[in-house]
């Protein structure tokens, strides 16, 4: 019986503590050493995770649907409930800066759009699978990648760009810290609107691992649910409970996927 797994994140800076509490989590409920590792860039941990060299991963749930529909490589395990909400759902904020004017998304036409990453759905699909929707979508006149949803902040409020979809949960995460860098970042930005809510990002194991213990992770994982109380150290880093986890609750992100890359394939050679 396989003795220890590694967990790691694919998302954003609000993860890695939850992480590190359920690490500990597991291993006090299941008896297996189970190790969260944070050292290594995103893409690097996915590629490792999709081979099978890391066992467990909370991942994009977009992510989750491109590795999974190339090859079934994943048990869900489960999908959170962050703190403050009441569903396994997030969104996207649009964010401007304080002094922009901006008040709606028709003013947005030949405004600076920021993306965190381009294989990012809250920060980049979620907004052209919007933009899609909209009967005349304003055009922008550029677009960056800053590589973070923080770095796309940081931008916002350096006046490098004028508009971001950011992860709610990321910016709410940033809202409540004691980072006083992040803290002043805020305080010149706000929210126009709120796109393009969708499934939390799951979290996933590697078929690799024996079902045994796929099986002896989920239960441990979804008994937090059940419990009377959420252990305060998984509250406090940011998680609220786990709920079951399908893949067909990622189906949206399949078809927001492919309402972006077809809406993308018809506006990004005019900026």
């Amino acid at each position: 019986m396989q003795t220890a797994l590694t967990l790691i994140s694919c998302l954003a800076e609000n993860t890695y503590p939850i992480c590190a509490q359920l690490a500990d989590y597991l291993t006090a409920q299941t008896g297996i050493q189970v190790s969260f590792d944070q050292s290594m860039p995103w893409l690097e941990a996915s590629e490792k995770l999709a081979k099978g060299q890391i066992q467990m991963g909370w991942i994009c749930g977009l992510l989750y649907t491109l590795q999974q529909d190339r090859q079934v490589r994943y048990q869900v395990l489960a999908k959170p409930i962050f703190a403050g909400h009441h569903e396994p759902l997030y969104f996207s904020y649009l964010v401007v800066h304080q002094d922009s004017g901006i008040q709606s998304i028709a003013e947005l036409v030949n405004k600076r759009l920021v993306i965190n990453d381009p294989d990012s759905y809250s920060g980049h699909h979620a907004l052209w699978a919007h933009w899609a929707k909209l009967s005349n979508p304003p055009q922008f006149a550029s677009m960056t990648t800053s590589g973070s949803h923080s770095n796309s902040l940081r931008m916002l409020a350096a006046g490098e760009a004028d508009v971001a979809a950011i992860d709610c949960t990321v910016f709410d995460y940033w809202l409540q810290s004691n980072k006083p860098e992040m803290q002043e970042i805020l305080s010149q930005l706000r929210s126009i609107a709120q796109i393009s809510p969708a499934p939390t990002p799951p979290l996933v194991i590697h078929n690799t691992v024996g079902i045994e213990i796929s099986t002896m992770i989920r239960q441990a994982l979804l008994q937090l649910t059940l419990l009377a109380q959420v252990p305060i150290e998984i509250k406090s880093a940011g998680l609220s409970s786990l709920v079951t986890a399908l893949d067909q609750d990622y189906d949206c992100m399949r078809q927001s996927y492919r309402l972006s890359t077809g809406f993308i394939k018809d506006v990004l050679h005019l900026l």
